[in-house]
């Protein structure tokens, strides 16, 4: 498997290309999703809804640096960038200078871009949705332990806790796990027919519940949506299960390489078959998934081809059922990530076209 240093090694010689293209002397990244992307997996903030971090790279013709203030250099030294000593020199910055006329300075004299253009910052996007065998390796364990996590978590609810009880549930384990906590939206009984994104409130559950997790690792994110109820309900069953069925059918399609564009098309009518013709209207329906929760909408300008190597995350969601999960798709087929196939949780087993597909399905809860 490649190592961690050959991958940014590669990623570096990618800068070094775009920089020979355009004509420049440097390229600076200061977003942490860039930061992670060319690092593979480091983290250059404190604060997790930091947008720029608290470390910039610099990539020239033939040095790279990580600028950082003194109080954050060790802590990148020894838990981030551990294993690219070979790849980056550490520049420290008094913790009392701004990092921002610090990075101006020392690239004083160079012809640089930073992540803020708009057409690097494009280029970027696009190079960081191109998994590499190393990041698709991480991409693999994230999957594993966001999905158990948050299953292990759902399997303790009780009907009679709030949905904020069940928030801090989920990303209890999720945190135990190792994961940074993205998002957890939670549905009751009376926020599912309410809300495409619940923000979790102090209501209790009810007789069903839909959780939905963003949860992140070596800069990579995995989305997962499971349901529980705990009362049997005929319909709500077969209405999760359509669900399940649309979000087969759109990895049928996408394993047809189209663009985002195109996929936008085939989902609508997908919804149209299923009997749903309007609900596609009520919510975005996801797209290519990455160093952040949707890197690319599908959506009728989504102008994004779409290539093996790339992770997917697809959210079909009917008024008070949603389904979710992260893939892969390769040149051998789709691989979901985010689906435990040994695990306890329910399965739907379900056929298209001859392809066979397992689902999460409901899990009843007594």
């Amino acid at each position: 498997m490649m190592e961690r240093s050959n991958d940014v090694s590669r990623k570096i010689n990618l800068l070094r290309q775009y920089m020979l293209d355009k004509k420049k002397n440097a390229v600076l990244i200061r977003r942490t999703d860039n930061f992670a992307w060319i690092t593979s997996g480091a983290r250059s903030y404190v604060s997790i809804t930091n947008f720029f971090g608290a470390a910039f790279v610099i990539v020239t013709s033939d040095r790279s640096y990580v600028l950082t203030k003194n109080m954050e250099s060790k802590r990148l030294k020894n838990e981030e960038l551990e294993e690219l000593t070979d790849n980056f020199e550490i520049v420290e910055i008094p913790w009392f200078e701004d990092i921002e006329k610090s990075t101006i300075n020392f690239l004083s004299g160079k012809d640089f871009v930073d992540d803020s253009e708009n057409e690097f910052s494009n280029f970027l996007s696009h190079s960081r949705v191109e998994l590499s065998e190393y990041e698709i390796s991480n991409y693999k364990n994230l999957g594993f332990k966001s999905t158990e996590a948050l299953e292990r978590s759902m399997k303790k609810i009780d009907r009679n806790m709030t949905e904020i009880e069940v928030k801090a549930l989920v990303e209890y384990e999720l945190t135990k796990a190792g994961l940074d906590v993205l998002l957890v939206l939670v549905y009751g009984d009376k926020s599912r027919l309410l809300y495409r994104h619940n923000l979790p409130r102090n209501l209790k559950i009810g007789n069903k519940c839909i959780v939905s997790i963003c949860a992140k690792e070596k800069g990579l994110v995995a989305s997962v949506t499971r349901t529980v109820e705990f009362e049997k309900d005929v319909e709500f069953e077969k209405q999760h299960r359509i669900n399940a069925v649309i979000d087969t059918q759109i990895l049928e399609e996408l394993s047809k390489t189209y663009s985002l564009s195109e996929m936008f098309s085939k989902i609508k009518e997908i919804y149209r078959k299923n009997g749903y013709p309007e609900e596609w209207k009520l919510h975005h329906q996801g797209g290519i998934t990455g160093y952040n929760s949707r890197e690319f909408i599908s959506t009728p300008y989504s102008n994004v081809n779409i290539k093996n190597n790339m992770a997917f995350a697809w959210n079909p969601t009917i008024t008070g059922t949603k389904f979710e999960d992260t893939y892969l798709k390769t040149e051998n087929g789709i691989i979901p990530l985010t689906f435990i196939a040994n695990s306890n949780w329910p399965v739907l087993n379900l056929e298209i076209n001859g392809n066979q597909y397992q689902k999460a399905d409901v899990l009843f809860l007594s």
